[in-house]
C-alpha cells in the first residue's frame, strides 16, 4: 500500500500535465536566473500559486471521505468527516505551537514520503515493491533535500522563522549535518534520471531534471512553489479528475472545480486571518512562512490519513454528482 490512492491518470493527461509543467517550471527558472527576486516577490508567489494551484488539489477530500463514511454513516458523514479531518489539523497546529522543531521534522518526514508516493503512483521507472519504495523515497526528497544542499543558509533562514525559540546556531548545524544524507539523496535522483533517459522515458527524465535544476538554482520559496504547485498538486488533481469523468477531462475539470472552490475559499479566508492574528502587517515574512507551511502541515496530516484509509477500505474518490 502506498500514501496515495488515486486513479491513474490517462496517458494523454500524463504527457499533457508534463509538458505545461515543463513549461512553467522553465519560466520560473528564467525569472529566478534574470535576477534574484527578493523575499516579498517571493512570497507573493508562493502565496498565490499555493492558493491557486496547491489548495484546490486537498479541498476535494470530502469526495474521497464520502466515499469512505457514507456507506458506514448515511446521511451524517459530512459531520464525521469534518469533526476528523478539521480535529486533525487543529491538533497539528497545536503541536507545532507547542514543539515547533519536532512538528517540522515530522512534516518534511511526511512530505518526503507524500510527494514521493504519489509521483510514484502514476509513473515508476523501478518495477519491484522494493525499487518503487526506493523511488518514491529518492523522488520525494528532491523538493526537500535540495533546498537543505544548495540553499543552506535561507533554508536555514526559513526553518528559524518556523520554530520560534530555537537559536539560528542549533539550526544551521541540524541543516549542516542534514547535507550529507541530502548529497546521498539527490545522487540517487540524479542516477534515476540518468536510468530513465537510458531507457528512453524521456519525459520522466525531463522531469527529474527539471526539478533538480529547480531546487539548484532558485531560492527555496520559489523551488518549493514550482514543484509543489506545477507538478505534485496538478497531478493528484488530474487523478481526482480522471475518478470523476476518465473519458472527459472537461466534463470532470468542472465538476473538480465546482467541489473544489467552497474549501478552497474557505481555507484562503482562514490563512488571511492567521495572518492577521500574527501580525503580518509588521511582520509579513515571518506570518506569511507560518501560515503557509504551518498551514499546509495541518491539511497534509489528514489529506494523507484519508488517503491510506481510504486504501485500506479499498475506495478512492466518490465520484457521483454532488
Amino acid at each position: 500500500m502506498t500514501l496515495a490512492a488515486a486513479a491513474q491518470i490517462p496517458a494523454s493527461w500524463q504527457r499533457g500535465h508534463r509538458l505545461a509543467a515543463l513549461g512553467l517550471t522553465a519560466g520560473l527558472l528564467a525569472v529566478g536566473l534574470w535576477g534574484a527576486p527578493g523575499m516579498t516577490a517571493q512570497l507573493v508567489v508562493l502565496a498565490l500559486t499555493v492558493a491557486l494551484l496547491g489548495l484546490p488539489h486537498g479541498a476535494v477530500d470530502h469526495l474521497q471521505g464520502r466515499a469512505l463514511l457514507r456507506p458506514r454513516l448515511a446521511g451524517a458523514w459530512p459531520a464525521g468527516f469534518a469533526g476528523v479531518y478539521v480535529g486533525a489539523a487543529v491538533l497539528v497546529i497545536a503541536g507545532w505551537a507547542a514543539a515547533p522543531p519536532v512538528l517540522l521534522l515530522a512534516f518534511l518526514a511526511l512530505a518526503i514520503l507524500h510527494f514521493g508516493a504519489e509521483d510514484v503512483e502514476q509513473d515508476r521507472l523501478l518495477a519491484t515493491r522494493a525499487g518503487r519504495l526506493a523511488e518514491g523515497l529518492l523522488r520525494g526528497s528532491i523538493p526537500v533535500a535540495g533546498p537543505v544542499l544548495f540553499h543552506p543558509s535561507a533554508t536555514g533562514q526559513l526553518f528559524s522563522l518556523l520554530t520560534p525559540g530555537t537559536s539560528l546556531q542549533t539550526i544551521f548545524a541540524v541543516v549542516q549535518a542534514a547535507a550529507l544524507p541530502a548529497t546521498v539523496l539527490l545522487s540517487g535522483a540524479s542516477g534515476l534520471m540518468i536510468w530513465a533517459a537510458w531507457r528512453n522515458r524521456g519525459l520522466l527524465a525531463a522531469e527529474l531534471g527539471a526539478l533538480l535544476l529547480l531546487v539548484a538554482v532558485l531560492p527555496p520559496l520559489l523551488a518549493f512553489a514550482g514543484y509543489f504547485c506545477f507538478w505534485h498538486a496538478p497531478r493528484h488533481s488530474l487523478s481526482v479528475i480522471a475518478r470523476i469523468a476518465p473519458r472527459d477531462f472537461r466534463d470532470g475539470l468542472r465538476r473538480f472545480t465546482a467541489s473544489a472552490i467552497a474549501l478552497t475559499s474557505l481555507t484562503i479566508a482562514l490563512a488571511a486571518l492567521a495572518w492577521i492574528l500574527l501580525d503580518g502587517g509588521s511582520q509579513p515574512a515571518r506570518a506569511s512562512v507560518q501560515v503557509v507551511f504551518a498551514g499546509l502541515a495541518a491539511l497534509t496530516v489528514p489529506h494523507v490519513g484519508l488517503a491510506i484509509a481510504s486504501a485500506r477500505a479499498g475506495c478512492t474518490t466518490d465520484d457521483t454528482p454532488n
